[in-house]
């Protein structure tokens, strides 16, 4: 016999199969059952075969589109770390003066009057309370101040003696009591009533090692000649690196 001919009885299995195949939703579970008997042992034989690897089948094409358990499970752990351990933001600031709020003087003056959260400014991993911007984390930080200074004649006659229009950037550490001056900068003006306007900036900025709970504030002379728009005054700072 020629193996790669399907016998009659073969032939007639399957087109049995086929056609119980394609009648099962018109039974009940109990003609199906009665089918099954009548059905010769070569036929049901053949049926489980093909019901055996058709499983196996959708099995190997399952195992391949569903990860494992174990698999899974660590996929969810490295989420999970990665969470944990993902590096915090990089902190800075922006400050921009408050024009609402800016008090009177004449010598050092602690201008705490800054918005954090309006126009240009923004806040990110740094906390700014009571007038001071405050680390949140340890490193070198860059700090920068940019101070302006205006008088129109509008505003009334100023003083024939000179001003003196300075800029001082404070830390400050609370744990030991201690402030120092970082940078500082300005200028003695000399500004007649014979000129319709004056005009005077100061711009500071440098390098800084600080902690964490460090305060970094500003001091101005003169602060009621404040330049009260953002792009005018303004001071903040950016972390650089950490430290060595």
């Amino acid at each position: 016999m020629d193996p790669t001919r399907i016998s009659k009885e073969h032939a007639h299995c399957v087109r049995t199969l086929f056609g119980h195949q394609e009648s099962t939703d018109l039974h009940d579970a109990s003609f199906e059952s009665q089918e099954a008997k009548l059905m010769p042992e070569s036929c049901r034989s053949m049926k489980q075969a093909l019901q055996r690897a058709v499983q196996k089948e959708v099995q190997r094409v399952m195992g391949r589109t569903s990860p494992r358990p174990e698999k899974a499970a660590m996929e969810a752990l490295g989420i999970e770390l990665y969470k944990r351990n993902k590096p915090e933001k990089q902190p800075f600031a922006h400050l921009i003066i408050d024009d609402k709020n800016i008090p009177s003087g004449t010598r050092k003056v602690n201008l705490t009057s800054w918005h954090h959260d309006k126009g240009q400014a923004n806040l990110s991993n740094m906390t700014f309370n009571d007038g001071k911007l405050i680390v949140n984390q340890d490193g070198f930080y860059y700090l920068y101040a940019n101070i302006c200074f205006r008088h129109h004649e509008t505003s009334g006659n100023l003083t024939k003696r000179g001003l003196q229009l300075m800029v001082y950037m404070i830390k400050t550490n609370l744990k030991i009591r201690r402030s120092d001056v970082l940078m500082k900068g300005g200028s003695t003006k000399y500004w007649s009533g014979n000129s319709e306007f004056h005009f005077y900036s100061v711009n500071v900025g440098g390098f800084f090692k600080l902690k964490s709970g460090e305060m970094i504030g500003i001091q101005v002379s003169n602060p009621l000649l404040l330049d009260s728009s953002q792009e005018a005054t303004y001071f903040g700072a950016f972390k650089v690196r950490d430290l060595d």
